[in-house]
Order: structure tokens, then C-alpha cells, then sequence
């Protein structure tokens, strides 16, 4: 018949293990996609970046003011879309009879070209997200200003260790700080119930 390459076992349609295959490095994508999704709507809570927003662009619905990160939430919501319908394959590869039924080439015609088009919708509001993100310098060093003291206490403190200091020695010293007793007293009031 001409073919280059076959399957050297299969039945009447090759095993859809090869779909399975397919829909896993599409839902890797997609996994991928999803996690800087989260990372930006995250990021934009924080007001550290914020993601594009059209001149015509509309803000929550219920609070116009507000801007909601709307495109990298259709990159989670299409993602999760596509990590599930990696299912699909598995499932149809385990329970192939050794013909094709409905069963197994109409899940096919559906799931294998849906993740497809996912992907590709995806990775379009990927690049829309990415040539328009807003980072906000400013902020990012601010955040990280605050945090700075006690990200420098563990250096500290393992070097202290090293000169023999008992850790609770460290931690009493460090108490004295103005710094620390200013975010301190801050937790307590966010975490106080009464």
C-alpha cells in the first residue's frame, strides 16, 4: 500500500495509547499555561504587575473599578479543560475491544481535536498576556524591602550556629530588633480573633 512506517501490532485501528500520548503532552502545555496563570493572577492581587487591559475594556462586572486579570483566568479555565481531557484517551486505550466501536472513534473525533483547539486558544491569550504585562517596579521592591529583614535572619542565624550560639539565644537577640517587633506586633493584630 505504500505506507513508509506501520504498527507491527494492532487491530482493526491502532491503539489509542498514541492518542493517550498526544492529549499528555497537550495537557503538559496546558499545566504549564495554567501555573503562569495562576502566578499572574496572583501577582496582580499583590498590584505587582497586572496583565493587559483594553481601552474599552470593562472591570468586574459587579465592581466596574476593579480590573480582573479576565485573560489569564481563561487560561486557567481552558487549561483544566485540557488536563482533563487527557482522561479521555486513557480511559478509551484501557477499554479497546479489538475493534472499533462507536465508543472508541467518537470519544476520539471529540477529545484529540478539542485539546487541540484549547491549546491553541491558549497559547493566543499566552502571548496577548505576555506582550501587554504591566510590572510595576515600584511595588515588587517595596514588597521585597518588607521582607528583606527576614529573609537576612536565617543567614544570620546559621552563621551563628556556626560560632556555637544556641538557636534560642539567636531568636531572643533578635527580638530586641525595632523591625522585627514592628511586623510582629502587625501579625499579632491579623491574627488576633477577639
Amino acid at each position: 500500500m505504500g505506507f513508509a512506517e506501520c504498527y507491527p501490532v494492532s487491530g482493526q485501528t491502532y491503539s489509542r495509547k498514541v492518542d493517550t500520548r498526544v492529549a499528555n503532552v497537550l495537557a503538559g502545555i496546558a499545566a504549564s499555561a495554567h501555573k503562569m496563570s495562576n502566578d499572574i493572577r496572583l501577582l496582580q492581587h499583590l498590584k505587582e504587575v497586572e496583565e493587559p487591559f483594553e481601552k474599552n475594556q470593562i472591570g468586574s462586572s459587579a465592581m466596574a473599578y476593579k480590573r480582573n486579570p479576565m485573560r489569564s483566568e481563561r487560561i486557567a479555565s481552558l487549561s483544566r479543560y485540557v488536563m482533563i481531557d487527557a482522561l479521555n484517551p486513557a480511559i478509551t486505550s484501557a477499554t479497546q475491544w479489538f475493534e472499533r466501536t462507536l465508543d472508541d472513534s467518537a470519544n476520539k473525533r471529540l477529545s484529540i481535536p478539542e485539546g487541540f483547539l484549547a491549546i491553541d486558544g491558549i497559547l493566543d491569550l499566552c502571548l496577548n498576556v505576555v506582550d501587554g504585562l504591566v510590572v510595576y517596579d515600584k511595588v515588587i521592591i517595596k514588597h521585597m524591602m518588607a521582607e528583606l529583614p527576614f529573609m537576612a535572619t536565617e543567614n544570620i542565624m546559621m552563621d551563628a550556629v556556626k560560632m556555637e550560639v544556641t538557636v534560642r539565644r539567636c531568636t531572643k537577640r533578635s527580638v530586641s530588633f525595632p523591625w522585627r517587633q514592628e511586623r510582629m506586633s502587625k501579625r499579632k493584630e491579623k491574627t488576633t480573633i477577639f
